[in-house]
């Protein structure tokens, strides 16, 4: 007895031993920080990797984005999820820690017993019973299960953190929209002004008996045009509104704040920081990769649930015709047991699919880090080269601003028709609308390559 005993001891302190799994190297498919364009167009130092807040500084951006963390129910759901997560992840580790159980029951019944030379006899009304059960952790099995649980909730705070970083760019990017149409109204409004007065001086051309009816209907059909393209930018905009209105928790009455002008913004500037850094902190591929690594846990504890298991157990069971005596019949047991898994088609099954399943995350880890890179390299050649359709597309409306106000003195003048005016009209009308889009393009890529490279925005005190 007293070998079995030091033998159970053995078994228990082998279960406590920590098993270690091999690791992958999860460094092994990012590039160097040299392989991209934002390092080498950043010409940087180390430094830590920046804050949303160090790209986009605008306050009433900030102040809607505090707002919606505060108040968006889609991303309080976020938070509650996590918390569903942190809680269930203790289900799967439930069977590991020992269990308890009672019963107590008033049950009619006969029995034959060789104690009672088989004459039938009643069995005793009143039972009561219990049963504990602990198994003991021979190979292991159960601190991979308790790896792979804290790794589900890495996972879904990573997950929240992803889902954070998307929440916060999509309400830059609607607002950012929103100052842009605001102002292509605005320039919109200001060619409709222009037009009313170019209507009014021909209208006082054909009352002189100097211009037909053809030149002013053509001039009322531009008119039209251009409140029809007011009337299209101004509904955009109060779409945009309701939408940032939802996201911020205040639908149909939001508050918003005062709509600045984008020519006023300050210009984002490439953030310094090296990409396969940022790549290591993205929250997504944090994600991904301790998805993979509860995955690699969760295979293994799938094979150690084939070997036999250790448990303690123990068992009493008390009947008794009378209350007052409760302990008339009674047995009770005590012991280690030990099961042989011989045969079991689930838990072969289950192996068999953690195998797969492994093999699905880790592609998946993989596929995400390309796609990543991708992000990462498509948004900062689109950023820079943005930058440069910006220039030209300013150039070219100052080029046609100077060459208007020099068409308006030599028509004012009687040197130019108003053929010549109105095209020079229409194509300052153009390039202004394009710098416009121009420069509404270079935020919408700094944002996208503020999300590729994960930057994360921060509350300051």
């Amino acid at each position: 007895m007293r070998n079995f005993y030091l033998f159970i001891c053995a078994t228990f302190l082998f279960g406590c031993a920590s098993k270690e799994i091999k690791d992958f190297d999860a460094e092994s498919l990012l590039p160097k920080d040299s392989s991209f364009t934002l390092a080498a167009d950043s010409n940087f130092t180390n430094q830590p990797i920046p804050f949303f807040q160090e790209l986009f500084p605008d306050q009433a951006l900030n102040y809607l984005i505090r707002n919606g963390l505060e108040k968006n129910p889609d991303w309080k759901a976020q938070l509650a999820k996590l918390e569903v997560v942190k809680v269930g992840s203790g289900i799967n580790l439930s069977e590991s820690k020992p269990a308890l159980s009672a019963r107590l029951g008033w049950m009619e019944g006969e029995e034959k017993t060789r104690e009672s030379n088989f004459q039938k006899g009643s069995v005793p009304n009143l039972q009561a019973g219990s049963l504990f059960n602990w198994e003991i952790d021979l190979w292991g099995k159960w601190k991979l299960m308790k790896k792979s649980s804290l790794l589900h909730i890495e996972e879904a705070e990573h997950l929240k953190d992803a889902a954070k970083m998307s929440f916060i760019h999509k309400i830059a990017e609607i607002w950012f929209l929103i100052i842009a149409k605001q102002e292509q109204i605005e320039i919109f409004q200001t060619a409709i002004s222009s037009q009313l007065k170019t209507l009014q001086f021909y209208k006082e051309r054909i009352d002189a008996g100097l211009d037909d009816n053809i030149t002013f209907a053509r001039q009322s059909v531009v008119h039209d045009q251009l409140k029809l393209e007011k009337a299209k930018f101004s509904r955009e905009l109060e779409v945009y509104k309701i939408s940032l209105s939802s996201m911020i928790g205040q639908p149909l009455n939001g508050q918003l704040p005062e709509i600045p002008s984008l020519s006023e913004i300050k210009l984002p500037k490439l953030p310094t920081i090296f990409p396969t850094e940022a790549l290591k902190q993205r929250p997504d591929l944090k994600a991904k990769e301790a998805k993979l690594r509860e995955s690699i846990y969760v295979e293994k504890s799938s094979e150690y649930d084939l070997y036999p298991s250790l448990g303690l157990q123990m068992s009493g069971i008390s009947m008794s015709s009378n209350i007052s005596e409760p302990f008339e019949q009674w047995k009770a047991s005590f012991g280690p047991v030990l099961k042989f898994p011989i045969w079991s088609p689930k838990k072969k099954i289950l192996l068999e699919t953690a195998r797969a399943e492994t093999a699905v995350k880790k592609e998946e880890w993989k596929a995400i880090i390309y796609l990543a890179i991708e992000e990462i390299e498509s948004c900062t050649r689109s950023f820079v080269m943005g930058n440069n359709e910006y220039v030209i597309a300013k150039k070219s409306s100052e080029e046609t601003r100077r060459i208007l106000g020099i068409t308006k003195e030599r028509f004012r003048a009687g040197l130019v028709s108003e053929l010549v005016l109105l095209e020079d009209e229409r194509q300052f009308l153009k390039t202004n609308i394009s710098e416009l889009e121009s420069r509404l393009q270079i935020f919408q890529f700094a944002l996208d390559l503020s999300k590729s490279l994960g930057l994360e925005w921060r509350e300051f005190n």
